[in-house]
């Protein structure tokens, strides 16, 4: 894709901070809640930089309006983002417990 491309072009580095967009069968954000709180690994909070790694469910309203790139997402009722920081920690370790905890998304 064209951003793809930008990406590859400017990007230099690289960062354990990423976003998921979970779809959950039911409208109801409990089973990403489950999936966040059973995580073991990641502790619940937000860091640009630590040696943690952490979760973050995101409260976003449909339509929020993502003023850097002027760009509208629109998410439906039964999508959810989740914020990952990926920390030192090992990852089969990470790894397993992500596993693990997706069993709770329903």
């Amino acid at each position: 894709s064209k951003e793809f491309k930008l990406w590859k072009k400017y990007y230099s580095g690289a960062s354990g901070l990423l976003s998921l967009i979970i779809k959950s069968k039911s409208k109801k954000k409990s089973s990403v809640v489950k999936f966040v709180n059973s995580l073991e690994l990641f502790g619940i909070g937000y860091s640009w930089g630590g040696f943690e790694s952490l979760v973050l469910l995101q409260e976003l309203r449909s339509n929020t309006k993502y003023t850097q790139t002027r760009r509208y997402f629109r998410f439906a009722k039964d999508e959810h983002i989740v914020r990952l920081h990926i920390g030192l920690e090992d990852p089969k370790d990470l790894i397993e417990d992500l596993k693990k905890s997706l069993k709770h998304i329903k």
